[in-house]
């Protein structure tokens, strides 16, 4: 968080340089939002590229633009509420989130800061300016939002009887494998087949398969015993190999599964099947999902609310 806060400055140093160049984006009320602004928004927030949806006939930067484009929007109507309530932030607590940001960015050297600051050329009352910016925003959403929203027991009770497929925990099993890799000339490797039966023989008399997979397995595992602990097979391994689990039950040892030249051989140790869990189980996670959607609802009709009260004009976007 506090690395975007930082970048946060750089972009908009970017865009401020920008906005004698490029077009506009928005109005807001008399105040402009410039195509600059909009691109040092997608800088700012990378993370907007995992949760944008592409619809239409619009592409994947179009999509981006949009999404960044919104997230201005709202941001500029917080802080023109923040100035509307006369909500002041002391010096104290910007200085102290630069000297965060110095500590966990810059080994608490304010000089690195400063320079970085002058190769993006941005002034340190700019930067302040942002950081300032940043807070206010925060807090108005704690103020507004945040403070009033609770997870009530019968919200709870709805959630987890209308949406049971989101505390179910999945199958899992522990298993442990051994992968033989194909021998090539010089490496004094036995062919694969005759090392499966020399660890069958050694298994036969009573060595471990932890053991076998510490001497003879290729596999990442294979100084933990070849020990994959409850994992999901599905996404752990090949379909070949899911299926031999499948049907292994615990404790049994498979036969040696041939994928593309290498010899996977696998124990299945213990397995739990797919079970939904109980109302006792999945409080904290349901909590956080009622917390989570209610704070959504509220924050969308509180910004429904601030767009009734301003004049919003948004611009075609650029061509790409």
């Amino acid at each position: 968080m506090k690395r975007l806060v930082f970048f946060a400055a750089v972009a908009v140093s970017v865009a401020a340089s920008a906005a004698m160049l490029d077009g506009i984006a928005a109005r807001i009320d008399s105040r402009v939002i410039t195509v600059g602004d909009v691109m040092a928004e997608l800088r700012r927030h990378p993370e907007i590229r995992e949760r944008v949806k592409v619809s239409g006939d619009e592409s994947e930067m179009q999509a981006l633009y949009r999404a960044a484009l919104d997230m201005l929007i709202e941001r500029r109507l917080i802080l023109k509420a923040a100035e509307a309530k006369k909500m002041e932030i002391p010096e104290w607590v910007i200085d102290n989130q630069i000297r965060e940001i110095v500590h966990d960015m810059f080994g608490g050297d304010m000089n690195r800061l400063e320079e970085e600051l002058s190769r993006s050329k941005i002034t340190m009352p700019e930067y302040r300016n942002t950081i300032k910016d940043d807070i206010t925003v925060r807090g108005m959403r704690q103020q507004m939002v945040e403070q009033y929203v609770t997870a009530s027991p019968s919200a709870m009770r709805k959630e987890y009887r209308d949406h049971p497929e989101r505390y179910r925990q999945e199958s899992k099993a522990s298993v442990r494998v051994i992968l033989l890799k194909p021998p090539t000339p010089g490496d004094g490797l036995a062919s694969i087949n005759t090392r499966w039966m020399q660890i069958g023989e050694e298994l036969a008399k009573g060595e471990s398969f932890a053991d076998m997979a510490i001497k003879y397995s290729a596999d990442s595992h294979a100084k933990d015993g070849g020990l994959w602990k409850d994992v999901n097979p599905e996404e752990a391994f090949r379909p070949e190999i899911v299926a031999e689990i499948a049907k292994l039950d615990v404790g049994k040892v498979s036969k040696m599964i041939d994928i593309d030249g290498w010899g996977f051989i696998v124990k299945k140790e213990a397995e739990t099947g797919s079970k939904t869990m109980s109302f006792e189980q999945a409080y904290d996670k349901i909590s956080w999902t009622v917390r989570n959607d209610t704070a959504k609802k509220a924050y969308d009709e509180w910004i429904a609310r601030l767009k009734d009260d301003a004049f919003i004009k948004i611009y075609p976007p650029p061509k790409e």
